[in-house]
């Protein structure tokens, strides 16, 4: 069976951690040549379209907002229309852009409102945007944090639409740990909710009890993994309060005689 070598890039960037596109890309680039980058930037793309992606730290591009038969994305808060530099991470190519859509009467109200509930709630970088469509309005928040130097990524991406008097909800979390290894959590968790009113303290107070929702929920799961599955793994030794001289020791206890004399 021939694998192919689109196949191959595409699989490893599906399953890297949304946060370290940039590194990705530059690793696959570092190892590859000539035409076969852009299948690398064609992969990144496709994953930034079904996953998201935040770009220049505040732009979010994902499938949502992206401007049919073109490479942009639209920022509705803004009213601009921006490409993607998915090697970089950067926002670009920035231009006027007049959304041929009505705006929902809460959304000004809900703009200001969304960016309070990220200084509150989010202590990473945060980013969000407010998505406009003809019969439902979506809203992306992100939080995310890259930390090399000490081994560790992290993003939070929600998701909600709202349609008529009802809000889906959904989130997903990815968390890596790659110190001497490689250590990934994902959770991922969805409901819909009727909102008490159609305005935007409503639908921000529905989005906090969610994510104080799943944020508990997942500390409850840390804490069952590590006083029950995680301890069950754990082999359990006999105590013997006695200290083992391990450099002196080797020839004498018979385990250490055995390897010796090659037994």
């Amino acid at each position: 069976m021939v694998v192919k070598l689109g196949d191959i890039v595409s699989s490893l960037v599906e399953t890297a951690p949304p946060v370290e596109l940039k590194e990705v890309s530059n690793d696959l680039n570092s190892i590859l040549e000539g035409n076969a980058k852009s299948t690398v930037i064609d992969s990144l793309e496709t994953f930034v379209n079904s996953k998201g992606g935040v770009f220049s730290d505040k732009y979010i591009a994902s499938i949502y907002n992206k401007v049919d038969h073109s490479s942009k994305y639209v920022d509705y808060v803004n009213k601009k229309a921006f490409n993607i530099d998915v090697t970089s991470s950067k926002a670009i190519d920035f231009e006027d852009f007049d959304p041929q859509i009505s705006y929902p009467d809460y959304f000004d109200s809900l703009q200001e409102k969304l960016s309070k509930y990220g200084e509150d709630h989010y202590p990473s970088k945060y980013a969000f945007t407010i998505i406009p469509k003809e019969e439902e309005t979506h809203i992306i928040l992100v939080g995310q944090r890259l930390n090399s130097s000490n081994f560790y990524s992290g993003r939070w991406y929600s998701h909600y639409v709202i349609h008529d008097d009802t809000l889906s909800e959904s989130v997903e979390i990815d968390i890596h740990y790659y110190e001497e290894g490689n250590v990934r959590l994902n959770f991922k968790d969805e409901k819909q909710v009727k909102l008490t009113s159609i305005d935007a303290s409503a639908i921000v107070n529905a989005i906090d009890k969610f994510e104080d929702d799943k944020t508990k929920q997942i500390v409850e799961n840390f804490n069952e993994l590590n006083h029950k599955q995680f301890k069950s793994l754990r082999r359990l030794l006999p105590v013997t309060r006695s200290k083992v001289n391990w450099g002196k020791a080797i020839g004498n206890y018979r385990l250490g005689s055995d390897v010796v004399n090659n037994k």
